[in-house]
C-alpha cells in the first residue's frame, strides 16, 4: 500500500486508522533451529551456541514502562520468531524505576530485562548497577544510528516516541478540536483537558521540556488557567479521553495508537508547532538468569526487523534500515524534519529539576 506523509495534514483519523490497522513490514517466520544461527531479514541475531542456549532457558522476563499494548505485540512477534517466550510486568516509568530499585537492593530483582523512559530514571538505574553489558551482533551493531549504545553497551535507545495531543471524536468535530498547541489556551476548552503530572516519567519530562523551550512559559501558564485535569500516567489519561470523561488530552502516539487499534474513538493532533521525541532506553540486568534469552531479544529489539515493528507503531526507529514511523497509512515526518523535538541526554538532565519545579509551581501540583 502506498504510504502518505503527513506534512499538510492536521490530524491523525480514526476512521482511517480503523480502516488499515497495524501493519508492519513483511516478516519471514524463523526457520533456524537449536545448533543453526538465528537470522531475521538477512542480519545475524544470535550466533548457533547462542541460540541454542536461549531456547534451553526457553522464556524472558520483561518489565517496561511503555505501553502495555504495544509491548504485548513486541512479545507475540519475539515470541513467534524464535520461541522464547515473554513474560510482561508493566508499571508507569516512575513507578518501575522503584520497584526494580527496591528488588535490586534486596537481590531480588526479577527481571531479564528493563525498558524504560526518563534520562534521570535510567542514569539512577545504571548507577545502582542493575545492568550487565549486552553483546551486539556485527549486523545489528553496524546498522544503528549514532548515539544509540551507552555506558559500553549496559542499555540502549530502543526507539523514539513522540508526545503530542489528542482529542474524542464522539464528543468533538473536526472542526471544533484544537490543530495546535496554541489552540488548546482557548477558553471553550476549559475543564475539558487533560494532561499528565510532569514527574511521571521521561515522557513528560520531554514534554515539559518541549513546552517550555518551544511554546513558552506563558503558554503553560494559559493552560493551567484552563484548569485541566492532571492525571498520574499516560495510561489512564488515554483511558478517560477514549470514555470521554474529558475531551483533549496530551497523549504519546504510541500509546494513543495502540488504544486506537482497540477501539477507542481518539484522532491525534500534528501541530504544526512539532512535538516531544523521547527514548526509551532498554537493558539487560545483571540478576538474569537467562541472559542467551536477553541477548537475542535485544539484538533482535534493535534489528531491522524489530524495529519495522516499533516504526508501524508510530514510534521513530534507531536502525538505519527502517523506514519512518507509520501509524495506518499515514507516515510521519522524517526524524531530521523538525517535527520531532529532542533533548540530549545531558540537555535533560541539566534542565530536570528545574523544569519540574516550574511545571509544579504552575499548575499548583504537589504530587
Amino acid at each position: 500500500m502506498k504510504r502518505k506523509t503527513l506534512k499538510g495534514l492536521a490530524f491523525i483519523t480514526m476512521a482511517g486508522l480503523v480502516l488499515t490497522g497495524c501493519s508492519s513490514s513483511e516478516k519471514p517466520a524463523s526457520e533456524a533451529k537449536a545448533g543453526e544461527d538465528l537470522v531475521i531479514d538477512g542480519e545475524l541475531i544470535a550466533k548457533a551456541d547462542v541460540y541454542a542456549d536461549a531456547l534451553d532457558e526457553g522464556s524472558l522476563v520483561f518489565y517496561t514502562g511503555a505501553s502495555e499494548v504495544s509491548e504485548q505485540q513486541v512479545a507475540d512477534e519475539f515470541s513467534e520468531l524464535t520461541g522464547i517466550q515473554v513474560e510482561i510486568v508493566r508499571l508507569a516509568p516512575n513507578k518501575l524505576q522503584e520497584r526494580v530499585l527496591s528488588e535490586n537492593a534486596a537481590g531480588k530483582l526479577g527481571a531479564d530485562l528493563v525498558r524504560i523512559s526518563g534520562e534521570d530514571l535510567i542514569v539512577a538505574l545504571a548507577e545502582d548497577g542493575v545492568f550487565t553489558e549486552t553483546e551486539l551482533t556485527d549486523d545489528i551493531s553496524g546498522a544503528l544510528i549514532d548515539g544509540v549504545v551507552f555506558d559500553d553497551g549496559k542499555y540502549f535507545s530502543s526507539f523514539d516516541r513522540v508526545y503530542s495531543f489528542g482529542y474524542n471524536n464522539q464528543v468533538l468535530s473536526e472542526d471544533e478540536a484544537p490543530k495546535n498547541w496554541a489552540d488548546l489556551t482557548d477558553t471553550k476548552y476549559s475543564g475539558q483537558f487533560g494532561l499528565v503530572q510532569v514527574g511521571a516519567g521521561g515522557s513528560t519530562a520531554a514534554l515539559t521540556r518541549f513546552q517550555l523551550d518551544q511554546l513558552g512559559e506563558d503558554w503553560l501558564k494559559d493552560i493551567a488557567a484552563n484548569e485541566p485535569r492532571v492525571f498520574d500516567s499516560s495510561a489512564n489519561l488515554t483511558d478517560a479521553l477514549a470514555r470521554g470523561e474529558i475531551q483533549i488530552g496530551t497523549v504519546p502516539i504510541g500509546t494513543a495508537y495502540s488504544a486506537i487499534l482497540e477501539g477507542a474513538p481518539i484522532t491525534i493532533a500534528m501541530p504544526e508547532e512539532g512535538a516531544a521525541a523521547y527514548p526509551f532506553y532498554v537493558g539487560q540486568t545483571s540478576a538474569s538468569k537467562r541472559s542467551n534469552a536477553a541477548t537475542v531479544f535485544i539484538n533482535w529489539l534493535l534489528s531491522e526487523n524489530g524495529q519495522a515493528l516499533a516504526s508501524s507503531l508510530g514510534d521513530y526507529p534507531v536502525h538505519q534500515g527502517a523506514a519512518n514511523p507509520t501509524i495506518g497509512d499515514v507516515e510521519l515526518p522524517a526524524a531530521d524534519s523538525g517535527f520531532a523535538y529532542r533533548a540530549t541526554l545531558e540537555d535533560s538532565l541539566e534542565h530536570l529539576q528545574s523544569d519540574a519545579k516550574t511545571w509544579m509551581d504552575i499548575f499548583d501540583y504537589n504530587g
